[in-house]
């Protein structure tokens, strides 16, 4: 789970300076990881089969990048039906970029602080097999806290996560509406902590068995690759 959420925080920040308009997300990043450790075009199906999502979700998914330029779409040879997907010349420069800068983002004593970009792309590819929201993300950073009665909050959790102010409160707010977190009463400040429920440690702690199944720690750079 630390390895997760340094990976993701990283994300995070390098997302927030590159501009709106050429945004990808963490899983649209795991797409194009996974295209270049494999090093060939894959039908639409095969990436969604990998990910474990919906072929409807992944088209979705794939035509974003196929907008941004990165990835190019061609109908199969043999069958018309399937779509294959490969990286564009911008969809390797851009991977090189995210992944060099995630590795950046990772400052020393956080987990994977020393990963190369290469093991960073293996790892990534990963990662985007589990489905974590943005609420997800809070509970576990939540369940790190050592002292649940005092909590964190929304500033310490935007700094922790690499996410922005305003995603970070809003899934605090669904976290509050579902009975998985509530807040603290103000401090001399007027600042209140977002801890955890019961029920909301139960579910961070299904997320963790969720990322425990994934090989985050122990992807290897073995086959050829664009990074």
């Amino acid at each position: 789970m630390c390895e997760y959420l340094s990976v993701r925080r990283a994300f995070g920040l390098v997302r927030q300076s590159t501009p709106a308009s050429g945004r990808v997300t963490f899983d649209e990043l795991g797409i194009m990881c996974h295209l270049a450790n494999v090093g060939k075009p894959l039908r639409t199906s095969e990436i969604a089969e990998h990910q474990g999502v919906l072929r409807p979700t992944m088209t979705h998914r794939a035509g974003h990048l196929s907008e941004l330029g990165l990835i190019e779409r061609r109908m199969g040879r043999t069958d018309r039906r399937s779509v294959c997907c490969s990286l564009t010349d911008a969809g390797v420069s851009e991977v090189r970029r995210i992944v060099t800068g995630v590795c950046r983002n990772i400052t020393a004593g956080m987990p994977l602080c020393r990963c190369t970009p290469r093991r960073m792309s293996l790892i990534i590819d990963e990662c985007a097999r589990a489905t974590v929201s943005s609420a997800d993300m809070v509970l576990m950073a939540l369940a790190e806290t050592a002292d649940n009665e005092r909590g964190r909050t929304v500033s310490e959790l935007v700094s922790c996560l690499g996410l922005l102010q305003p995603t970070v409160s809003m899934a605090v707010s669904s976290l509050e509406k579902a009975g998985l977190a509530g807040r603290s009463e103000p401090d001399a400040r007027g600042i209140a902590s977002v801890c955890l429920a019961d029920a909301g440690r139960r579910r961070a702690r299904q997320v963790e068995e969720q990322l425990e199944s994934l090989r985050v720690g122990h992807a290897r750079a073995n086959s050829p690759s664009v990074l």
